[in-house]
C-alpha cells in the first residue's frame, strides 16, 4: 500500500520535535471518546466526512503523534483512495482522493490489513523479517513508529486507519492500542450510516423507476387514446384540406382553419410524447414552482379515457384557485397518477359502485392538501398504517411499490401522505404538500 507523499500546511502551531501546546493528556482520552460516539449520533449523513477530518486532528493531538489517515477501497474495482486525513504542521501525508498504487511495495501490511489484524509497531525494526519490503517504504515516508487497524463496515474490511510518529519513536500501550480499535469502530459505524443512507437512496430511485414502468403499462391504452385524438385529428384535416384544394374555387378561410388545427393538434401530440419520455428520465429532480390545479387536470386528462374503457364514474373537486408548491413536475405526476390508478384498481376489484373522486383544494395558509377517494372495498383498519409500506399490497397480483413510491416524493417534496377508511365504502388516500413562499393562488 504506497502512496504519493505531501507535506500539509496545517496552522494547529505544532511544531517539528516532542509534542506541543494543545496536545490532550493520554488520560483525558475516555472523556475524548465518549465526546467522539455521541458526535456521531448526531452528525447529519452529509456532516460526517468533515466530522471525521476534525476529531482526526483531536486523536492525534491527544495521542501525541503526528498523523492520521483514513483509507477505503471503492467497491467499484477494488481502488483503494486515501478519504480523509490530518497530520501537524511540515509532516508529509498522502494526497486525498488519489488512487493509492496498488503494487508489491507493503505486501505485508495490505495482507495483515485485508485479514482484519491489527498492525503495531513502535520501531522500523520491530517489524518481522518477511515485512522487509514494507520496512523500507516506511523509511522512506518517514514513518517511525504505526498502528495500523482495519475498518469495518457491516463486519466486512472496507480500508484501515492509520495512526503515525515521524517526529520520534512511540511506544504503544496496550491501553492506547485498545483506544485506538474503539475510535476505528465508531468511524466504520459511521461509513456504514453513509453507505445505508446510498444504497436506500438508490432502492427508492430503483423503486421509482419499478413504479414507473408499472404504471405506464398499465395505462398504455389510456395514453395509445390521447396519442390517437391528435394524430387522427391531424390525418382528417389533412384530407379536408386536400379536399377543399381541389375544388374549383378553393376556400381559402376553410384551408386555413384545417391548417391551423393541424398545427395545434401537433403540438398537442408533442406535448403528450414529451411528459411520457420524461417519466422514464433518470436525473434529479428539476425543482419549480409548480402549479397544482394545472397538474391535477393534467393528470385527469391522461386517465380520462382509462375511467370510460373501466366504467368508472371518474371525478375533480377543484377550487377556482391554488397556491402554487415548489417541486419536480414529473415527479409529483407520478405521485397522483400512481393513487389514482390505485383507486381504479380498487373499485374494479370489487362489485360494487365504480367511483373515484380526485380533490384538491388549500389547507390553511401554508398548505395544499391533495385526497383520491375511491368506493371500492373498505380496507381493514389494521391495515390502513401499513398501506404505504414498501413490498406491502392487498391487490392479488400486486408488488406494494405503487404507494411506497407515492410516500417517497411527497416526504422529499416536503410533505406528508395517509390513508383513512370512508364512513361508507372504500378508501381515501391524501398528502398535503407546503406552498411556495410568497406565490399567489393560480386558476
Amino acid at each position: 500500500m504506497a502512496a504519493r507523499l505531501k507535506k500539509t500546511r496545517n496552522t494547529s502551531g505544532a511544531g517539528a520535535h516532542g509534542p506541543q501546546k494543545g496536545d490532550g493528556a493520554t488520560g483525558d482520552f475516555e472523556e475524548l471518546l465518549s465526546d467522539l460516539s455521541a458526535a456521531f449520533v448526531r452528525v447529519s449523513i452529509e456532516e460526517i466526512d468533515c466530522e471525521i477530518e476534525q476529531w482526526l486532528e483531536r486523536i492525534v493531538l491527544a495521542m501525541r503523534v503526528d498523523r492520521s489517515t483514513v483509507v477505503q477501497v471503492v467497491p467499484q474495482g477494488g481502488v483503494l483512495y486515501v478519504t480523509h486525513q490530518w497530520a501537524r504542521a511540515g509532516v508529509n501525508t498522502p494526497q486525498r482522493g488519489i488512487p493509492i498504487e496498488r503494487t508489491p511495495e507493503t505486501p505485508w501490511l495490505d495482507g495483515q490489513i485485508a485479514s482484519g489484524q491489527v498492525v503495531v509497531f513502535s520501531r522500523l525494526d520491530d517489524l518481522p523479517p518477511e515485512a522487509s519490503t514494507d520496512r523500507e517504504v516506511f523509511r522512506e515516508a518517514g514513518t517511525k513508529s504505526n498502528v495500523t487497524i482495519p475498518l469495518r463496515v457491516g463486519g466486512v474490511v472496507v480500508g484501515a486507519l492509520l495512526f503515525g510518529a515521524v517526529r520520534f519513536e512511540k511506544h504503544w500501550s496496550e491501553q492506547e492500542v485498545q483506544r485506538l480499535k474503539l475510535v476505528a469502530e465508531i468511524f466504520g459505524n459511521a461509513f456504514e450510516r453513509k453507505r445505508a443512507e446510498a444504497e436506500i437512496r438508490r432502492l427508492a430511485e430503483e423503486l421509482r423507476q419499478v413504479s414507473q414502468v408499472m404504471t405506464m403499462g398499465e395505462l398504455t391504452a389510456s395514453l395509445a387514446h390521447e396519442l390517437n385524438q391528435p394524430l387522427g385529428a391531424i390525418l382528417n384535416n389533412a384530407k379536408a384540406a386536400r379536399r377543399l384544394l381541389t375544388a374549383e374555387t378553393p376556400d381559402l378561410i376553410e384551408i386555413e382553419a384545417a391548417l391551423d388545427d393541424i398545427i395545434r393538434d401537433d403540438a398537442r401530440a408533442v406535448d403528450i410524447e414529451k411528459n411520457v419520455r420524461a417519466m422514464f428520465q433518470r436525473g434529479e429532480a428539476k425543482m419549480t414552482p409548480i402549479d397544482v390545479r394545472q397538474l391535477v387536470i393534467e393528470v385527469a386528462r391522461i386517465v380520462n379515457s382509462d375511467a370510460r374503457m373501466k366504467e368508472i364514474s371518474w371525478s375533480l373537486e377543484l377550487p377556482d384557485s391554488l397556491p402554487r408548491v415548489r417541486g419536480d413536475k414529473t415527479h409529483l405526476t407520478q405521485a397522483i397518477l400512481n393513487l389514482v390508478v390505485n383507486a381504479f384498481d380498487s373499485v374494479c376489484e370489487d362489485e360494487g359502485p365504480r367511483e373515484v373522486v380526485l380533490r384538491a383544494d388549500q389547507e390553511g395558509p401554508n398548505r395544499v392538501h391533495l385526497s383520491v377517494r375511491d368506493s371500492g372495498k373498505s380496507i381493514d383498519a389494521k391495515v390502513i398504517p401499513n398501506l404505504f409500506e414498501a413490498f406491502y399490497t392487498t391487490k392479488p397480483r400486486g408488488m406494494g411499490m405503487g404507494l411506497t413510491i407515492v410516500r417517497s416524493i411527497i416526504e422529499n417534496h416536503g410533505g406528508r401522505t395517509w390513508a383513512t377508511r370512508n364512513p361508507g365504502r372504500g378508501t381515501t388516500l391524501e398528502f398535503v404538500l407546503p406552498v411556495e413562499p410568497n406565490t399567489r393562488p393560480t386558476s
